[in-house]
């Protein structure tokens, strides 16, 4: 690729919560940045404004549903649908894409990105938990790097930089706890979708924050950082830290621990994956105030929230179990917004599920599909059994 005077980027989601901090955070460089392509799936008002203001000419909503294309300037490729979403990446020219999309639906584009020889700033979890046995390769034989934007894995991306993988014995992912990590078992019955929605520190879409209280979220993470950095099951811990401050650590063959800590802002993870070391950056975000900090920590409750205990047990495993985690606990999580399940019942879908046998190894992407779609159908199964 010519050198360039900017480094441009496509934002895949760019409406979303990681789009919107992206944008916001480019605008502050954008003698540095150039946006290149954008997409959101329905929000197709919101899309027309970004492009406008980043004089953006390809633009692509991947809901297959009709939209007002004439909101668009003149000169502006639209494509549509979630095939329009994989043209647009192979047809632009650009040096990294961030994924932001949200789900399953963003492993095809993060392969697009990869397999026409773009970096990837990857904030779609789903992506590593799916297909994480060969991601990683897929993305060294095309020269490209995936890097991760989840505030967690940029930290431990970070440290294992600094430090080297010899002279760490375990990473340690940090969780909020979510809404519920002080409400009684025997209140859970009563959650309601509000309430579940109502995260204490992040900022976030509805699968996510529901995800955030299960902790299913933070069992993806655990998958998604065996993949990421090949450390094995046992050698990573998660640890409740309601304050949101410490964004993960890492515990040395010598017992010290070293950490970053941060205001809950994801503007950091998100331009440091943008900028790849490519471009410096300064003053990313508010440093911060010593004043009245207090941090606490404390285990997690595997009893109160089976999820995360699973997402170990399913990345031990291996083979299909990754998957089944994801695509069942996805289909809980819309059935429980939909008002079809209750919040307990998320769990207890994923784990009847995941009592089938899974453990068939998958080789090509074809496979990922196919297994997620039988997990999907068990699913809806189990979902009519609970109704």
């Amino acid at each position: 690729m010519q050198a360039k005077s900017k480094r441009s980027v496509i934002i895949l989601g760019c409406t979303g919560s990681i789009g919107t901090t992206a944008l916001q955070a480019l605008a502050t460089v954008s003698d540095l940045f150039e946006v290149v392509a954008l997409s959101a799936h329905s929000a197709t008002s919101k899309l027309a404004q970004v492009a406008q203001q980043w004089n953006c000419k390809r633009v692509c909503i991947s809901n297959e549903a009709n939209h007002d294309q004439t909101l668009f300037g003149d000169g502006t490729l639209v494509y549509k649908g979630s095939q329009g979403l994989i043209t647009m990446i192979k047809d632009t020219e650009a040096d990294i894409v961030l994924n932001a999309i949200s789900g399953s639906s963003g492993l095809a584009p993060t392969l697009a990105a990869l397999e026409s020889h773009k970096d990837v700033a990857l904030s779609n979890k789903e992506s590593i938990v799916m297909a994480g046995e060969f991601l990683f390769s897929y993305a060294r034989s095309k020269g490209v790097h995936i890097i991760p934007v989840d505030s967690e894995h940029a930290t431990l991306h970070a440290l294992l930089q600094a430090f080297g993988v010899d002279q760490i014995e375990s990473l340690v992912i940090t969780a909020s706890g979510g809404p519920f990590r002080t409400l009684p078992a025997s209140k859970m019955v009563d959650i309601t979708v509000d309430m579940a929605l109502a995260h204490p520190t992040w900022e976030m879409g509805a699968k996510i924050s529901i995800d955030s209280a299960t902790l299913a979220n933070k069992g993806l993470e655990v998958i998604e950082a065996v993949y990421l950095f090949e450390f094995p099951p046992t050698n990573i811990e998660v640890v409740i830290h309601p304050q949101s401050i410490v964004h993960s650590l890492i515990r040395m063959h010598h017992g010290a621990l070293y950490a970053q800590l941060s205001p809950p802002d994801m503007t950091l993870p998100i331009m440091a994956a943008l900028a790849d070391q490519t471009i410096p950056l300064q003053a990313v975000v508010e440093p911060l105030d010593f004043s009245h900090l207090t941090l606490t920590f404390e285990q997690p409750d595997l009893e109160k929230f089976p999820l995360l205990k699973h997402a170990f047990a399913c990345i031990a495993l291996r083979g299909g179990y990754p998957i089944a985690y994801n695509g069942a606990n996805e289909f809980a999580v819309e059935q429980f917004l939909a008002g079809n399940l209750s919040f307990l019942q998320i769990a207890q879908l994923v784990e009847e599920v995941l009592a089938h046998d899974w453990s068939t190894p998958y080789h090509t992407i074809t496979d990922v599909f196919s297994i997620d779609s039988h997990v999907r159908h068990l699913a809806q199964q189990v979902f009519k059994r609970l109704m």
